[in-house]
């Protein structure tokens, strides 16, 4: 027996296990080697034991040990135990504190890897060792836009940007198969949201056994570097590529940097510039106070733009827009200046260009009518302080559309050429050459002693004009000079009088026969007493009875009856002449004599229209123009009144007509007399419309019946369609204000077609007949068969 125990002592303190058996009271009854080392205690037989034991623990526990080194792990299994006779248990204890630290390693790397990859700012993935997504992070599905659940597996490449996903799979599978390290840069399409940029990065993970687990990688959203790197891009692509230069330097006014437009307006190459300070362009044009300036206002603003002179590297001055703005620090102090600037040698070229062309004439390079009368008013000054005599002649070619006609407006620019510079090397250095346009010359002559010295030098261009000119094309041709002098101060003290009064003289050279000259002088008083004469045979054209009174006939349209007449007046005089009305109503207006005239058309034309009824003749209306001076400055109603009193003539027969003019000269006046005659009866129509105001307004504002379309309306129908529309829209607009419309001057069946198919009711003109005397007329009336073709 006892040989037994012993044997079974050995083999119990080469097991690696600690053994023990303990009473009920805990008191060791029995330890092996091994349950003497892990708990420490050498001696432990004999001594309590604080290890909790249950009747039968088949399943092992995991338990702490207190040892004097500090705590263990093991997993321990306890069993009852008949021990000499007493109940005991028998425990096994297996050191597990290896393992368990291992445990507790890795459960806290998981947590901390829980919390990193929360915490994290890239996207975190992890997968099996197929390539196949197993776990994904928040910041992962917020950059892609997948939620966890659709990641996993092949799904995360459900959300990478179409374009790219062929390429970032075949990547991916290569990585996955040679298990090297993937890196790409890929575009992610959100679902909610615009691509996102990222950098996708993995390796594989492996375990002890260097067996493969899978792959751990990070994704990283690079959309805002991606768009730095564009800005950037772009950035640099406008330094290289704007025409303007960019120089940048320190705060010490050093070239740190400059663009390829730098170098080909200055002609310094980066190399030569860098490292040189900006005074490196300095033209030496400008004063020292001006850079001071300048530099004193970039640093007190933060910016400056101005023209500047500068210096090629050839030594060439050009002026430059420049324009610097300082650049900042974080912490607010100057590190930089960029200067940004523009060759404008050619807009100065330009600028020069077009103030030339602005005071001269292109084809002759002689000043323009704009420079002419600046130099004019200065003369006019300049004689007036001096006492002096000044003269503007003007010429005009003579026979100069020959040549237009016969050789091309080319060989006429050619001469009008030869003409200028011949002019000017004949005069003087201070007379002034000028065209004015067309084949129009004006000479300002300054400074004279005597008028005839503009005579004597008229005579002498005259004489240049009429050689023999020979055109570029090789032809030869002859042309002559008209020539008008107007002298200062007789003629005129204003630039714009004198050249007035120059070309009125010109005028009467030419009608003298040409190639002559003529000042301005007595011409003028003869128009005048024979304006005079006219007014004067006017005033005793009404006694003598030299008026007459012709009538031309209106009739419908639609059914060829006449239906009026308007009053037409002509002067015959005794002697037999005719006098248009164009040469003598313009003059009765401007003293007053229309009125007169007027009233006596008005008188006459009602005692024929009574005398027709008395007749037998059917009525007709018999419309009378009244003038604006007759309208606005007599008492028209009462005239009219006196007038339909005196003759006997019914007033619904009576029509006047007043232009558009005399209507709006003063609205609410006119209103009132309108409404007055109106309701006398009369019949009311406006004369010419179309060529004055022509507002639908005022139309609505005036008591009218009929609408008069002027002549030259109806001219050119049906040859141009703009007139056909206005005369269209005008019978329309008239028709929606219920007035009647009367077309004048209509002379053909087309125009007569027309006005039928736009519904206009009446019309006057030769188609019918021209203004007739009152016997003409009247034999007129008795012949007319109403014809209703339209």
């Amino acid at each position: 027996m006892a040989d037994t125990l012993k044997r079974l002592n050995l083999i119990l303190d080469t097991i690696t296990d600690g053994i023990l058996v303990v009473d009920l009271q805990g008191i060791v009854l029995y330890a092996n080697q091994a349950a003497e080392q892990l708990l420490e205690r050498p001696a432990i037989v004999g001594q309590s034991l604080a290890i909790p034991i249950t009747n039968s623990s088949s399943v092992p526990q995991d338990i702490n040990l207190i040892r004097p080194s500090g705590f263990a792990w093991a997993e321990m299994r306890s069993a009852p135990l008949d021990w000499e006779g007493a109940k005991a248990y028998v425990i096994g204890l297996r050191d597990i504190s290896a393992r368990k630290e291992a445990e507790i390693a890795l459960q806290q790397s998981e947590t901390l890897f829980q919390t990193l990859a929360k915490l994290a700012p890239v996207g975190i993935f992890k997968t099996d060792a197929c390539g196949k997504y197993e776990y994904v992070n928040r910041r992962w599905c917020d950059i892609s836009g997948l939620d966890a659940a659709a990641a996993l597996g092949d799904g995360w490449t459900d959300s990478i940007a179409v374009e790219d996903r062929a390429r970032v799979l075949a990547e991916w599978d290569r990585s996955a198969q040679t298990q090297i390290p993937f890196y790409s840069q890929y575009r992610f399409q959100h679902r909610n949201g615009p691509l996102h940029w990222v950098v996708g990065r993995a390796e594989a993970e492996y375990d002890g056994n260097h067996h493969l687990l899978g792959f751990i990688g990070t994704i990283t959203d690079i959309s805002e570097i991606k768009r730095n790197e564009e800005h950037l891009r772009l950035a640099a692509a406008v330094f290289e590529t704007t025409r303007e230069g960019v120089m940048i330097t320190n705060a010490n006014r050093e070239i740190q940097r400059v663009n390829r437009a730098f170098s080909e307006i200055t002609g310094y190459s980066q190399f030569e510039a860098l490292n040189r300070t900006s005074d490196l362009l300095r033209s030496g044009r400008h004063p020292d106070e001006f850079y001071r300036a300048m530099w004193d206002e970039i640093n007190q603003t933060g910016h400056w733009q101005g023209e500047i002179w500068n210096r090629r590297k050839n030594g060439e001055l050009y002026p430059e827009l420049l324009s610097i703005s300082t650049v900042k620090d974080h912490a607010g102090e100057i590190c930089n200046y960029v200067g940004v600037f523009a060759d404008i040698s050619i807009l100065k070229a330009s600028e020069q260009e077009l103030e030339f062309l602005a005071h001269h004439d292109p084809l002759t390079k002689l000043p323009n009518r704009m420079l002419l009368i600046s130099r004019l008013q200065h003369s006019i000054s300049q004689a007036q302080r001096q006492d002096s005599q000044l003269a503007v002649i003007m010429i005009d070619l003579d026979r100069f559309k020959d040549v237009n006609d016969s050789f091309g407006h080319l060989a006429g620019d050619d001469l009008l050429q030869m003409v200028a510079a011949r002019l000017t090397a004949r005069l003087r250095a201070a007379d002034t050459v000028c065209r004015l346009g067309g084949d129009e010359f004006v000479v300002l002559l300054e400074d004279m002693a005597h008028p005839e010295t503009a005579a004597r030098i008229a005579t002498d261009i005259i004489a240049t004009i009429n050689e023999s000119w020979q055109l570029s094309n090789g032809n030869e041709v002859r042309v002559g000079a008209s020539i008008g002098i107007a002298l200062y101060p007789e003629h005129g003290s204003a630039p714009a009088e004198l050249l007035q009064h120059a070309d009125t003289a010109l005028y009467q050279a030419k009608n003298e026969g040409r190639n002559c000259f003529k000042y301005f002088s007595e011409e003028l008083t003869r128009a005048a007493r024979e304006r005079i004469g006219i007014e004067f045979r006017l005033r005793q054209a009404i006694e003598k009875k030299e008026f007459r009174v012709f009538y031309q006939p209106q009739l419908e349209i639609s059914t060829g009856e006449i239906v009026g007449a308007e009053a037409l007046i002509r002067w015959q005089t005794a002697g037999g002449e005719l006098i248009p009305p164009l040469k003598f109503i313009p003059i009765a207006e401007d003293t007053g004599l229309i009125t007169s005239i007027g009233n006596w058309v008005l008188k006459e034309s009602c005692r024929q229209g009574k005398e027709w009824l008395d007749a037998g003749f059917p009525p007709i209306r018999i419309a009378v123009n009244l003038s604006t001076h007759q309208f606005l400055h007599s008492d028209i109603c009462a005239i009219v009144e006196d007038t339909l009193a005196e003759t006997g003539f019914p007033a619904e027969y009576l029509e006047l007509e007043l232009t558009e003019s005399a209507l709006m000269k003063r609205e609410n006046e006119a209103i009132d007399i309108l409404n007055r005659l109106h309701e006398l009866g009369i019949h009311l129509a406006i004369d010419d419309f179309g060529t004055g105001y022509s507002s639908l307004a005022y139309l609505k504002s005036f008591p009218l019946d009929v609408l008069k379309i002027d002549k030259s309306f109806i001219d050119d129908i049906p040859m141009q369609s703009n007139d056909m529309e206005i005369t269209a829209t005008i019978i329309a607009m008239a028709k929606t204000l219920r007035m009647q419309v009367i077309a004048e001057g209509v002379e053909t069946p087309a125009q007569m077609a027309f006005l039928s198919s736009r519904n206009c009711d009446f019309y006057q003109g030769y188609f019918a007949s021209k203004p007739l005397a009152a016997d003409e007329f009247a034999a007129f009336l008795k012949q007319h068969v109403p014809e209703t073709v339209y």
